[in-house]
């Protein structure tokens, strides 16, 4: 299992999104530093995913895609779901969002607010070595595209 963190492409990118990629124990850690830096939020229990029974949807296709029913519906909900910010006006990148690859979008407002706080805790000075090199480049450039998803 790892955790691959993929940029969203913006309106009319064409290139295929950045990826980088974490063991779960190295991920435990980046996580750490990034609430030690205030880059995080504790945005409560993360929201419950739809039941995909209540909308008729009977299976899942190779890609995983619902199957039947009111399958675009459901599809609907869960990206309501994986986009939600939490129970919180904080801002940040809530600690669920990192916690589980479970497709959970952090959107670019999100990274926004994380590289405020990690530049207003570091300024000049270099990243924790956790986060190697390519983590600081990566939310930078998700600033000012649609965020990343955690898989």
């Amino acid at each position: 299992m790892r955790f691959q963190l993929e940029m969203r492409l913006a309106a009319g990118d064409e290139v295929s999104p950045a990826t980088i990629a974490f063991r779960p124990r190295r991920m435990a850690r980046i996580v750490h530093a990034m609430t030690e830096l205030n880059m995080t939020v504790d945005a409560g229990p993360p929201p419950k995913f739809p039941l995909w029974a209540v909308y008729g949807v009977s299976d899942f296709d190779s890609s995983g895609r619902p199957v039947g029913g009111r399958a675009g519906e459901y599809e609907d909900a869960l990206r309501r779901i994986l986009d939600s910010h939490g129970q919180t006006e904080e801002k940040g990148i809530p600690l669920h969002k990192l916690r589980t690859n479970l497709g959970w979008h952090v959107t670019a407002d999100e990274c926004v607010a994380a590289m405020s706080s990690y530049d207003a805790c570091r300024p000049g000075e270099h990243s924790p070595g956790v986060f190697g090199a390519e983590l600081i480049p990566f939310l930078r450039a998700a600033m000012v595209r649609d965020g990343f998803e955690v898989h």
